[in-house]
């Protein structure tokens, strides 16, 4: 039977050559998946871990230690990294000497691939085109009138799939349209509000999502927070990644992390936190930054990690503290019932339920599920994805179904896009919904309808 005893290594240091060594990797994933079959906490989470527990039961013995490579891979390759595991896992390394952090392996088990070859060539190509979101964003974002008319067809249509066929985007999800005016430029040039004694300052970091697309969301989210007296200004940092990490390129992912962690620092330290409307994007800043600049610059990422918030975290942490409370005079549209989508994202520092606890500030009865749509960022779009995907979207959106809500409330975009494929309710970012309860007027994107 495999050894479940765990030995701190240099390996664990993704910045070290041990990192990606093939071995050293698919001993690793033996143990924790020999762990995890023991355990079996997270089965009813996503697919992976039914995946995984049928290949080590085919087995007489059960053990994980019998799995080859290529069964290895299957289940590696079936993560979508909601983090749902983790923020559930009673054996992660703050809280037990065994140290397992699923996804955190996962991502080490798609960087040895990268580096070692296994990955193919398509794929690799299809990264380097998912880690390029601005690049893309601005472009699209400029000849939005084209953009559109290929985003916008009809999923499984031939423009989609031809798509597909280029750029590795799912030709079957419904993707959000590219706005002419991007987040910031409407930021830039909005009237200006100013506050007597504020009582905070951020710096919104937008994703490439809502810089490029979905731009209510960032617009409701400043016109918020500038109702509750907090100042708001804009990031110069880019895309935070995430789609390289989670594709293996971990080069291309530390000059991405060095240049926004350099940027972000000093955004903090003109005295300002950050605010990030994307539960996954938030992440990367909090934890994979750390890990992936040199050693000089980790004394910024860990300031960076410690100022970092999602968008109703801080509004709630300012409403519970000592001399401040949120504005609670909402004159404005207002839902009875609402089912608020929880993020692992959030769960595994404890702020699962502060989007919950905000929309109940508006009069809402708000009922709380935890669950993934099977796409927590841009990553998750890829043609390859579309089965587990598909799979988990409409698990999430049957248990919605249940719940009878006028709305659905969920911080990440893409399970509010996800959901909207399979129900017909509305599905809105928290900072939308709390933007109409106040009679804050809807943002209107620009965009070119066909």
């Amino acid at each position: 039977m495999t050894s479940l005893s765990f030995t701190p290594s240099a390996g664990s240091d993704p910045r070290h050559d041990a990192y990606v060594d093939e071995a050293t990797v698919r001993n690793e994933l033996t143990r924790v998946f020999q762990i995890c079959h023991e355990c079996r906490r997270c089965e009813s989470y996503c697919t992976t871990f039914p995946s995984l527990f049928e290949l080590i039961e085919r087995r007489d013995d059960h053990d994980a230690g019998r799995l080859t490579p290529v069964d290895q891979d299957v289940v590696v390759d079936s993560c979508v990294q909601c983090n749902l595991c983790s923020a559930s896992c009673p054996y992660t390394p703050a809280l037990h000497e065994l140290q397992v952090d699923v996804p955190r392996l996962v991502r080490r088990a798609k960087a040895m691939q990268h580096a070692t070859g296994i990955t193919s060539w398509r794929s690799k190509a299809v990264a380097k085109s998912f880690g390029r979101a601005d690049l893309i964003g601005r472009t699209a974002s400029a000849t939005s009138r084209l953009a559109n008319r290929v985003v916008s067809a009809a999923p499984g249509s031939f423009v989609r799939r031809l798509f597909a066929r280029i750029t590795g985007v799912s030709a079957n999800r419904r993707l959000r349209l590219y706005r002419s005016e991007r987040f910031t430029t409407w930021f830039d040039n909005r009237p200006r509000v100013l506050l007597g004694s504020p009582h905070g300052s951020v710096t919104v970091f937008p994703t490439c999502l809502v810089e490029y697309r979905n731009t209510a969301i960032g617009a409701d989210l400043v016109k918020v927070y500038e109702r509750n007296g907090i100042e708001c200004s804009t990031s110069s940092a880019r895309c935070c990644g995430a789609p390289s990490l989670h594709a293996g390129d971990l080069d291309r992912f530390a000059k991405i992390a060095k240049r926004n962690v350099r940027a972000l620092a000093s955004e903090v330290r003109s005295g300002t936190d950050i605010v990030v409307p994307q539960p996954g994007c938030g992440t990367i800043l909090r934890s994979a930054y750390v890990d992936h600049v040199p050693d000089k610059m980790r004394l910024d990422a860990e300031l960076v990690a410690a100022r970092t918030y999602d968008a109703s975290e801080y509004l709630m942490r300012l409403h519970r503290a000592d001399g401040t409370v949120l504005d609670t005079d909402f004159i404005g549209k207002t839902f009875d019932r609402i089912t608020s989508v929880g993020s692992g994202h959030l769960t595994d520092r404890h702020a699962e339920f502060d989007s919950r606890d905000l929309l109940r500030l508006t009069g809402a009865r708000v009922q709380q599920i935890r669950g993934t749509s099977g796409i927590e960022t841009p990553w998750g779009l890829r043609a390859a994805n579309d089965a587990v995907a598909d799979e988990l979207a409409e698990r999430l959106a049957s248990r919605i179904a249940t719940t009878r809500a006028d709305a659905v409330a969920a911080d990440d975009d893409f399970a509010n896009a996800a959901v909207s494929e399979h129900l017909d309710i509305k599905a809105l970012h928290p900072m939308q919904i709390v933007a109409r309860a106040y009679g804050i007027s809807e943002h209107v994107q620009r965009e070119h309808k066909w």
